[in-house]
């Protein structure tokens, strides 16, 4: 089967590189940054959880949006732009208590949060053949977020930042810069407007809830639900843990990267997972990995193990987080796609993470940092949603039959339904669908 390429990608790749290295920038010491300033281990939870609320509460009416009224790429613009002044005010250490950091990290989120659904669709959108090209596309993202993590170990060496009381003011500061770098790259974005416009809003908000009806989607986004319970304690729990077994702060941001070197190469797989064992198969693997992850740090590893372990990170997000991304685009037609989006990241980054989060700082408030039984509880959860998965999800293993492939041959055979950008395979500044 001939896989068409989408000319002048690297422009998607670059954008997503930058969007992602914002959260990247500061995500792994936010919880050691709380901790310096004397913030408990509950009111870092509901800090976390910030992230959480604005992913459910803000995506869908954002992906209604950019379906029917806003170009997707100017909406990105206002909101990545409006999130860096907000990232600074926290770099600039103007609000150092927990209720005023809780509100000024709610702005970013609503702001930031619906971004990546926003995105997600944008790019898939401006490819010619998404289901082939979205995850070498998506990995500029990972290695975004890689990057961004060493640079900001490097500027915390430098500045000597490194102490245990002294905060990771720099870390916020990096992720504002990038912030505003992504908001004023974005204006050189391939034009993407609203696919249904006229359409009733009503309409269309219940049609996208109407991919509910399908028993995988159901089966799939419940999965998503339990998986993204357990996630939050790897970012809140696990630097308070490394730090507590010997690791240097400053490294604790690189540390955090290898997750992202490993989902690189998982990305650059998902493709050919997709094809040979098909998007079950593909997202078994994925939660299979958050299970393994979780066990060997239940299991009291020395730091060389749990560092190596970090590893497991990237084939779970790259192989369900991304894969799940690719099904559900699969499943939706061309004019929900971002609402199909936002749906996921509700039940993802929203509800699943808010809950996550306040149970991962509850944990932290009640345990000692390099306590291992807190990790017994993702382990049961993420091997409860392997067992549930297994058994619930119809999608053959076939990738010629499955999910997956199927919306490969769809995208081929409707390439009509992405506009120009589509039909003939050309990333060009005018909007994308002629």
């Amino acid at each position: 089967m001939s896989v068409t390429t989408t000319p002048g990608r690297w422009r998607l790749s670059l954008f997503l590189a930058m969007l992602y290295a914002v959260q990247g920038s500061f995500w792994s010491l936010l919880a050691v940054h709380l901790a310096d300033l004397g913030i408990s281990g509950r009111g870092r939870g509901w800090i976390f959880s910030t992230l959480a609320i604005g992913s459910a509460v803000v995506p869908l009416g954002m992906g209604q949006l950019v379906d029917r009224i806003m170009a997707a790429d100017r909406l990105l613009v206002i909101l990545y732009g409006l999130g860096a002044l907000l990232l600074l005010l926290a770099a600039t250490g103007t609000v150092t208590t927990a209720v005023p950091l809780f509100f000024v990290f709610l702005g970013v989120w609503c702001l930031m949060g619906p971004g990546y659904s926003i995105s997600g669709a944008l790019v898939m959108r401006n490819l010619a053949n998404p289901m082939q090209e979205y995850g070498q596309v998506r990995l500029w993202g990972t290695a975004g977020w890689m990057v961004s993590g060493w640079v900001v170990s490097v500027v915390m060496a430098v500045m000597g930042a490194t102490r245990l009381g002294m905060g990771a003011y720099p870390a916020l500061a990096v992720a504002a810069g990038c912030a505003a770098a992504t908001s004023i790259y974005g204006l050189s974005l391939p034009r993407t407007p609203p696919l249904a416009i006229g359409a009733k809003r009503a309409g269309a908000f219940s049609e996208s809830l109407g991919l509910t009806r399908e028993r995988d989607v159901r089966i799939f986004l419940a999965t998503s639900f339990g998986v993204y319970l357990t996630v939050p304690m790897m970012f809140q729990l696990m630097p308070g843990f490394l730090e507590a077994r010997g690791l240097p702060r400053a490294w604790t941001s690189t540390v955090m990267t290898l997750g992202q070197a490993s989902e690189t190469a998982a990305l650059v797989v998902l493709p050919w997972m997709i094809r040979r064992i098909g998007i079950k198969g593909t997202l078994l693997m994925g939660i299979g990995c958050w299970f393994v992850r979780f066990l060997g740090l239940a299991l009291d590893p020395p730091l060389w193990a749990a560092v190596a372990g970090t590893v497991l990170h990237g084939p779970g997000i790259a192989w369900f987080t991304v894969g799940g991304q690719l099904f559900m685009d699969g499943r939706c037609s061309s004019h929900l796609r971002a609402s199909a989006q936002a749906l996921l990241l509700v039940c993802t980054s929203g509800i699943g993470a808010f809950l996550g989060n306040i149970g991962a700082g509850e944990l932290a408030n009640h345990t000692h940092p390099g306590d291992v039984l807190v990790f017994l509880i993702p382990c049961v959860i993420d091997g409860a949603l392997l067992i549930y998965f297994l058994r619930g999800f119809r999608a053959p293993v076939s990738a010629r039959d499955g999910a997956g492939a199927a919306a490969v041959d769809h995208a081929s055979s409707h390439e009509s339904s992405r506009g120009v950008a589509a039909r003939e395979g050309r990333l060009v500044a005018e909007p994308a669908d002629g």
